[in-house]
């Protein structure tokens, strides 16, 4: 079975810049809790989106602001810094106001692309070689908005759209429960260490008598 390779300046989609204006959040305005996220680059991962270290803006700051709110369905891409991290803004996601950061974009299906389906293939190693090849910024590697536009995704009819994305994200969901119950362990065996080798718990938060701390060279040799 052969797609037509097509531009995504060609295909049935919008592509959104954060707002970069006078308004644009400053350090002191970025709060632990608020009316509206705003993503860092931490919160959008090679595996989507990640809730675990957040900044927020209030209602006031959010009005105030332009480009760069999402709507459920958009899919977000990382285009300074850490280039070409994708993430989907689903129904599962936990919060109702959003807004991506100057170094983002947001890209917003038509009626004529399945946003599962571009989503899989933004995120695939295919297209992330294009990435970079194109990318620019010596000193810091960028992914321009006019240089996104002219990466290239194959285009099957919307049938085979829907039948690869449920494919796909079927798996995608699999693999993330999966690595959320690696994530539950780990954090379980970190407690655990430093309940036993930290706090000392077990032994009413004294280190035992006959513990030692030793430097790691006169235990092992280094090779």
């Amino acid at each position: 079975m052969t797609f037509d390779i097509v531009q995504l300046c060609d295909i049935n989609i919008d592509v959104i810049d954060g707002d970069r204006g006078k308004n644009y959040p400053h350090q002191d305005e970025l709060l632990e809790a608020g009316h509206c996220l705003f993503l860092s680059a931490k919160n959008v991962t090679q595996n989507g989106f990640l809730f675990a270290d957040n900044q927020f803006i209030t209602q006031k700051k959010d009005e105030l602001l332009n480009n760069g709110k999402l709507m459920r369905g958009d899919i977000v891409i990382t285009t300074r810094g850490t280039v070409g991290n994708v993430a989907i803004y689903s129904d599962e996601v936990p919060y109702d106001n959003i807004r991506i950061n100057s170094g983002m974009l947001i890209i917003r299906c038509g009626d004529k692309i399945d946003n599962y389906y571009l989503y899989q293939v933004l995120r695939s190693k295919w297209f992330y070689n294009q990435i970079l090849s194109i990318q620019s910024g010596s000193a810091q590697p960028q992914l321009p908005k006019s240089h996104f536009l002219k990466m290239t995704i194959p285009m099957p009819n919307m049938n085979t759209q829907h039948k690869i994305a449920g494919v796909l994200s079927s798996i995608g969901n699999k693999i993330s429960v999966n690595t959320a119950i690696n994530e539950n362990l780990e954090q379980q065996a970190q407690a655990l260490y430093k309940a036993w080798f930290v706090d000392f718990e077990p032994f009413g938060g004294v280190m035992p008598d006959d513990w030692q701390i030793v430097p790691l060279d006169e235990l092992c040799d280094s090779i």
